[in-house]
């Protein structure tokens, strides 16, 4: 199995190097909890409902949102262009007539739209463990919830281990 490896210094930043294929390979695995996690959430305040799914990656998670909520505007983000194009192939509209869209975005300092158009859910899966300090940015991804609108996340533990180098 592949490893991914983190790249430090993108813009200061750390930036995954993600292979849309090798993600893919592991999908049913990746997609299990986020089934999990979206049994959790009740249904959102407005309709059609406007979801923002924080780290698509390929977007075959943010699919899931489509299919349980078809008539939502569902929009998602990730700072990866490989991932991006592979996400691309599921934009468009949707079967009970909402939609799908994807956008780059850094999770580091992405917030919604000051003043802008709010949220019912603003989703992340798997994703906030990549994003340094990312507790900071709640105050603001909440502020962007329309009024009874919910955040649910999963984060997982990352552990990194040295690798030889001789």
């Amino acid at each position: 199995m592949k490893s991914l490896d983190v790249k430090i210094g993108l813009m200061g930043r750390h930036a995954p190097d993600w292979d849309p294929g090798q993600y893919l390979r592991h999908a049913g695995h990746r997609t299990r909890p986020f089934h999990e996690l979206l049994a959790r959430v009740p249904e959102p305040p407005g309709r059609p409902a406007r979801i923002a799914d924080l780290g698509c990656g390929a977007g075959n998670v943010t699919v899931l949102l489509a299919d349980r909520w078809p008539d939502a505007r569902i929009t998602g983000y990730d700072n990866s262009a490989p991932m991006l194009a592979e996400a691309a192939a599921h934009a468009g509209p949707t079967p009970g007539g909402g939609r799908l869209d994807f956008a780059h975005a850094d999770l580091a300092d992405w917030t919604p739209e000051p003043g802008g158009e709010r949220y019912d859910l603003i989703v992340s899966n798997a994703a906030l463990q990549w994003v340094p300090d990312h507790v900071r940015a709640f105050p603001a991804w909440l502020a962007g919830l329309a009024p009874g609108g919910t955040f649910p996340f999963r984060r997982i533990f990352v552990v990194a281990r040295k690798r030889g180098f001789a």
